[in-house]
């Protein structure tokens, strides 16, 4: 099948494979490329199984969705798409039945190198080893979540895994936003956008995005993706993604 997006899914499996592994050792990879990656986290979105096909198997996902209820912690399946009948069947059947959408992002090699941001905008460097507090603590106030969903998804372990950097957001030597590259080969994850409340709608959350992907370039990784949310679409839009195809996910009801 003709189907020029698997790789791009099949890299952002790949990299919520590593950081599982690195955060609770569960993960499974089935023959098919469908993994089973349980991060710890109590969020439904981060212990989850995914596909990276666009027709995915609903034998392998019933398989390794087995395993994910007897972790105790919310859990979802995600596909690729449209979610085919047996599909849907094998998520209701395990109580997920609330469904939602992400858009996939990507951009590409011709869109170029993007320009540097200048005037009030934030400067955005990797994380130093003795600032990993300060990273989890922004990125928790930036998604305004609990703090514990992210002690367990960013584990001190993660930074130094190759291929991942994470970054933090200055404005006057104050952190106010956060972003993680993801590099495998010639494609660049871009994860964790994130922006303190008090700093928002004034381009950082750009600045952070483009600073990542001119990083990435640098280093050979020229075409860029990531799963957005819709209220941020116009944003990852602005720094030259375009919408590639939707990801949907099956959860419990909240």
């Amino acid at each position: 099948m003709n189907d020029p997006l698997r790789p791009v899914v099949y890299a952002y499996t790949a990299v919520c494979e590593a950081l599982s592994a690195t955060a609770t050792g569960s993960c499974i990879r089935d023959r098919d490329g469908t993994v089973l990656a349980v991060s710890g986290a109590p969020a439904a979105a981060l212990n989850a199984v995914i596909s990276p096909d666009l027709d995915p198997d609903p034998d392998v996902i019933e398989e390794l969705a087995a395993g994910a209820g007897p972790t105790g912690l919310p859990w979802s399946i995600k596909v690729r798409g449209v979610p085919g009948q047996r599909v849907t069947e094998v998520a209701y059947r395990h109580g997920l039945t609330r469904v939602t959408t992400q858009p996939l992002m990507i951009r590409r090699p011709d869109a170029g190198v993007p320009a540097r941001t200048t005037g009030g905008s934030p400067r955005v460097v990797p994380l130093r080893d003795d600032e990993f507090d300060l990273y989890v603590t922004t990125l928790a106030e930036g998604f305004e979540a609990p703090r514990e969903v992210f002690d367990t998804l960013v584990p001190p372990g993660l930074p130094g895994m190759e291929g991942i950097t994470y970054y933090l957001a200055w404005v006057d030597g104050v952190p106010v936003g956060t972003g993680m590259a993801a590099v495998s080969g010639d494609l660049l994850g871009v994860y964790n956008i994130a922006v303190l409340p008090g700093h928002r709608r004034q381009g950082h959350g750009r600045a952070i995005t483009t600073e990542i992907v001119r990083a990435g370039q640098e280093i050979g990784a020229t075409t860029a993706y990531l799963y957005s949310s819709g209220s941020a679409e116009h944003v990852y839009a602005s720094a030259g993604f375009r919408t590639a195809e939707m990801l949907t996910s099956f959860a419990a009801p909240e």
